[in-house]
């Protein structure tokens, strides 16, 4: 185990958030060592839930006391090799365990149903078979999110023309590909336009830069990607609305380009401190088990614009018609 890796400037929003949450507060009653352990891939996937989770897990540190520690699996283990590792982080005194990839959420769940009392909550993938009580499971749906900054990147295209950006490696981007070209078909259905989509792959910045530099300006452009590719962007020649994914908008202390209007985000923030405090109430067990597959409906995923203004009334208007109809599909 080793302390969870923390995004730029995190520094500085635990001060924040000790500051704006020291009213809220509860005098910790665990014992010193217990943490809560982020379980992820030695190798990142660019666009997976494990980046929001990292940082919801340092607001949990900051309200509750968990320490906080990420166990890191090699992605050629075999089974016994996990369970093994969670058992050693058990001892190091992890007691809540979090994770967000298919197969590591299987052998977490499994890992819970043999220590009733630990609390472990798993995000994404199909909930677990005979998923025991003491684990939560919640949906991932970036698909849902995806469609949603179709429809929205349309809206915001003033010359009839969107420009889909999806970095090589990011998360499940066959299937963000065709849930964006949803969303601007169904804008073009509502709104009776013929607004038309050009992809672009890229694996990294400077290629981006190149290539964006041959494309109007004007454009409008939404951007899954991680921060290694955000950090090279060069911006400064656009005026086309531009909308991301994953930068939390809202919650850190970065700035944005003034064309980034809004961003695709995941929002598990009050499940994960609901969940730590479950495990400080030593709530172990629940009836009913919490297995939640509306990731939309419930806000775990959303579109997160930069502020009111972005969207005129008619758009959000149709933004909110459209997130609905994604709702009952699911």
């Amino acid at each position: 185990m080793k302390p969870l890796a923390i995004f730029a400037g995190a520094t500085l929003l635990v001060a924040s958030l000790a500051g704006c949450s020291s009213s809220t507060n509860e005098t910790p009653t665990h014992k010193a060592k217990a943490s809560s352990c982020l379980v992820s891939y030695s190798t990142d996937v660019s666009g997976s839930p494990v980046k929001q989770l990292s940082n919801d897990l340092i607001e949990a540190k900051v309200v509750y006391g968990l320490n906080v520690k990420e166990v890191e699996v090699p992605g050629n283990f075999e089974s016994a090799e996990i369970q093994s590792l969670l058992f050693t982080s058990l001892q190091g005194g992890c007691v809540y365990f979090l994770s967000a990839e298919d197969r590591l959420n299987t052998e977490v769940s499994q890992f819970a149903a043999k220590h009733q009392f630990i609390v472990a909550l798993t995000v994404g993938g199909y909930s677990p078979a005979n998923q025991p009580a003491n684990v939560r499971w919640v949906a991932d749906d970036l698909k849902s999110g995806a469609a949603l900054a179709g429809f929205a990147t349309a809206a915001k295209a003033t010359n009839g023309r969107v420009l889909l950006v999806i970095q090589d490696v990011y998360f499940n981007s066959v299937e963000l590909n065709k849930a964006f070209r949803s969303g601007v078909s169904a804008f073009n259905e509502k709104a009776d336009e013929a607004v038309t989509v050009t992809k672009l792959n890229v694996s990294d910045g400077e290629a981006l830069n190149q290539r964006l530099a041959k494309v109007d300006g004007e454009v409008a452009l939404a951007l899954f990607a991680d921060s290694f590719i955000w950090k090279k962007l060069d911006l400064s020649s656009r005026t086309g609305a531009v909308i991301g994914s994953d930068l939390q908008l809202g919650h850190t202390l970065e700035t944005v380009d003034k064309t980034v209007v809004a961003s695709v985000e995941r929002n598990y923030n009050a499940l994960v401190l609901r969940v730590a405090k479950d495990v400080l109430d030593k709530n172990f067990a629940l009836d009913p088990i919490l297995m939640d597959p509306l990731a939309l409906a419930n806000g775990y995923i959303e579109l997160r614009p930069l502020d009111d203004t972005v969207f005129d009334g008619t758009t959000t208007a149709l933004l909110e018609e459209y997130k609905a109809v994604l709702e009952a599909q699911k």
